[in-house]
């Protein structure tokens, strides 16, 4: 969520990187990142002067082609237009990330098929692993592991879609692992698989997660780790398609949910 109100939104469709008006259908071209044909991840770097980092490579299937993935540092203007500042390799699937709340230019990136956080700084362009953990790596029936990633009250919360677990783990300020895995909640319905599993998530005030579940709902987890459908497909049409990500308004009044859309035959359901 940007300091205007306005979103900032990814696909792994292009290597555009895109801000919608709340109040205007029609999303508008930031930036498009230069050798990216996909984007995941974004993390706010200085919420004052309009930097974000974005995550993002070649993609391919589950993934990005070894050797393409980086973050790019972008400034987005008065004028809606953003300029690359920065990009900086990465050797890791990147996916979720989130900004040090003490070093907001330091950013933790999940990597999804290493079960690893990368630790990025926007500054010195320094990469390291900050800490890797078996709860972080994906399982036999799906590709990907850790997801969504959010920090909060000294903990990374994060989505394994492969294990089928919403989590948390204690950190530092620079973001390193200072205590054991909690699992917070687990799939409703297990075994994870491609129309049955977490992805990203956002917290509201009060510390409850809404978390997208594929193919078709969003679920609502307490702090106390209590579950619930929060929103599903009843009473759409063609109905809530695969969601993916979530952002609250800058009042914490407003959801904003989004989905991946699909295309079965010939029919394609934007996101």
């Amino acid at each position: 969520m940007r300091p205007n109100g306005h979103l900032l939104l990814t696909t792994l469709h292009s290597g555009d990187l895109y801000t919608l008006d709340p109040k205007s259908p029609q999303p508008l071209i930031v930036a498009s990142l230069p050798g990216a044909t996909g984007l995941c991840g974004i993390a706010t770097v200085d919420v004052r002067a309009n930097i974000y980092a974005i995550g993002g490579g070649e993609h391919i299937s589950f993934g990005f082609t070894p050797g393409t993935v980086a973050v790019w540092v972008v400034q987005i203007g008065e004028n809606d237009m953003g300029v690359v500042l920065a990009r900086i390799p990465v050797n890791a699937t990147l996916n979720g990330m989130d900004s040090l709340p003490a070093k907001p230019h330091i950013v933790l990136g999940v990597d999804s098929k290493g079960g690893r956080v990368m630790r990025i700084n926007t500054q010195t362009r320094h990469v390291d692993v900050a800490f890797d953990d078996p709860s972080l790596g994906p399982s036999p029936t799906f590709p990907l592991g850790v997801n969504g990633a959010r920090i909060r009250d000294n903990h990374l919360y994060f989505t394994n879609s492969g294990q089928g677990t919403f989590a948390r783990m204690p950190i530092d300020h620079d973001g390193n692992k200072v205590g054991n895995v909690e699992v917070v909640a687990t799939l409703p319905q297990p075994p994870a698989r491609a129309d049955n599993a977490y992805d990203d998530f956002i917290f509201d005030h009060a510390g409850n997660a809404f978390v997208s579940l594929h193919s078709s709902s969003y679920v609502k987890i307490t702090p106390k780790g209590d579950q619930s459908v929060f929103l599903n497909e009843t009473g759409y049409s063609p109905g809530l398609i695969e969601p993916t990500s979530a952002a609250l308004s800058l009042d914490g009044k407003t959801l904003y949910l989004s989905t991946a859309g699909t295309t079965v035959g010939t029919t394609v359901y934007g996101g």
